[in-house]
């Protein structure tokens, strides 16, 4: 699984919030996806709030019974700002291949899904230790904290209720996603390449 950022005014990559915001996004999907805290980045389980346990482990992910191979893609749509607490909501995009095993043998299911369901993140900037700015590089994880002293008070991975109508409609509009090969579902003998991580990690840590 690898993650691909795509810039935008909302948030700045390169800055002690983006690492931030990217570090716990990137995390809480991982959680998900093995159902574990362990499975995040380290520092991740510090900078959660309460019952995120719990959360990551309400729906059972694909890789539960599944090899899974996935690439997303994260663009900044909004954010709110008041004192030391910023809320943001992310678009979402994805290439996503499922294994299918059966008596004929092994098939993908590959999905490519276009800007839609959003997620939302709620940072608090406590403490004196801030994330790490500028991290980039050619690795799909970090290998040390890049949380700082900061915590995360409210995240939802998939914006899928009421309330998030609005936002849905907008990430809807963007344009499309160039680095999808098609939308919909297709099938096949291969699942379809994880591209690079943008910006990616360093590769020696901070």
């Amino acid at each position: 699984m690898s993650f691909r950022w795509i810039p935008t005014s909302m948030l700045d990559l390169a800055s002690s919030e983006g690492t931030f915001v990217r570090a716990y996004t990137e995390s809480f999907e991982l959680a998900f996806e093995g159902q574990s805290m362990e499975w995040g980045y380290p520092g991740f389980a510090a900078a959660s709030p309460p019952g995120t346990d719990e959360r990551i482990r309400l729906v059972a992910s694909n890789s539960q019974t599944s090899r899974v191979v996935n690439t997303l893609f994260l663009r900044p749509l909004r954010r709110e700002d008041i004192d030391d607490r910023s809320r943001l909501t992310i678009c979402r995009s994805e290439l996503l291949s499922i294994e299918q095993r059966s008596d004929a043998g092994v098939e993908w299911r590959n999905i490519g899904d276009p800007w839609a369901f959003p997620i939302t993140i709620e940072l608090v900037r406590t403490g004196e230790r801030l994330p790490p700015a500028d991290q980039h590089g050619s690795q799909i994880t970090p290998s040390t904290s890049m949380f700082g002293s900061w915590r995360v008070s409210y995240f939802d991975r998939l914006g899928v209720g009421p309330e998030n109508r609005a936002d849905v409609v907008a990430c809807n509009a963007l344009p499309p996603n160039p680095d999808l090969p098609r939308l919909g579902v297709e099938p096949g003998p291969e699942p379809w390449p994880v591209l690079p991580p943008t910006p990616g990690w360093p590769v020696n840590g901070l």
